[in-house]
């Protein structure tokens, strides 16, 4: 960490980190489905699967704005061993061939992109207006990872290359609010053994959310959440997204509630 001036500090890191497979995917349950001639499918877990390990390099630079803001870059890689993937494809299963979903581990893998970040207080306003400010957050990711049984490379599952975060807040004694848009490209969901025209993808989705509390005492606070108030659905898709398989949807989603503080 190095403070360039009052304003501007630079930061750099090196670390690392596991992440240990979700327990659905290591606990040795199987499931089968019977949909007809030649279509017999079974999902199971793996239980010699192993936890992703990562080296992570990240160099950022934060530059405040006063009184009240802060503009940051940041560039960021990291290498990946043992990936996980969740494979579907044809395999051989109790002396037949049955299409197979299951955890695998693939070899290596690499992650590198930039992060932009601009929040801002938007003290200037007159009056009551001054408690209001902004914020904005650009992901680029790019990614590529080894598939098992050496079936050559492909995005990293779950992340988007492109992830755009924005919205506007109020900020007072007793009252604040934040409306908050993101928006994320498409990612991979699962990969198939029998090519990437067959593998599965979440399709890009945006969502608008809107939050707001009021402090009414010292111990009591009331508190409001809007969840997707522009109704966006999610459409996942096999291997071009004109070849949907599933449009999902929960609607907008509303939640009041109060917290009280006995101590």
């Amino acid at each position: 960490r190095h403070e360039y001036s009052d304003d501007l500090i630079l930061r750099a890191a090196y670390s690392t980190a596991l992440n240990r497979p979700n327990l659905v995917d290591v606990v040795p349950a199987i499931e089968e489905r019977d949909r007809g001639p030649g279509r017999r499918e079974v999902t199971r877990g793996n239980p010699d699967l192993d936890a992703t390990y990562s080296h992570n390099l990240d160099l950022m630079a934060d530059y405040y704005l006063r009184p009240f803001g802060v503009v940051s870059v940041g560039l960021f890689y990291k290498h990946l061993s043992d990936v996980i993937f969740e494979v579907a494809g044809d395999r051989p299963f109790e002396g037949e061939i049955w299409e197979v979903t299951e955890p695998e581990n693939g070899d290596k893998g690499r992650v590198y992109g930039a992060e932009l970040n601009w929040q801002q207080g938007l003290d200037f306003l007159p009056g009551p207006t001054e408690g209001f400010g902004v914020f904005v957050n650009y992901t680029y990711t790019n990614s590529k990872a080894d598939l098992p049984f050496a079936f050559g490379k492909v995005q990293l599952p779950g992340q988007s290359d492109h992830t755009v975060n924005a919205g506007l807040y109020y900020e007072d004694d007793r009252f604040d609010a934040r409306l908050a848009y993101n928006r994320r490209s498409k990612f991979i969901d699962s990969v198939s053994l029998s090519g990437r025209d067959f593998d599965v993808y979440w399709d890009e989705r945006a969502q608008l959310d809107l939050t707001a509390s009021m402090r009414v005492s010292d111990a009591v606070e009331v508190f409001g959440e809007a969840s997707n108030l522009t109704d966006t659905r999610q459409n996942r898709f096999r291997g071009a997204s004109d070849r949907v398989i599933e449009r999902e949807g929960f609607g907008r989603v509303f939640l009041l509630g109060v917290r009280v503080n006995l101590l």
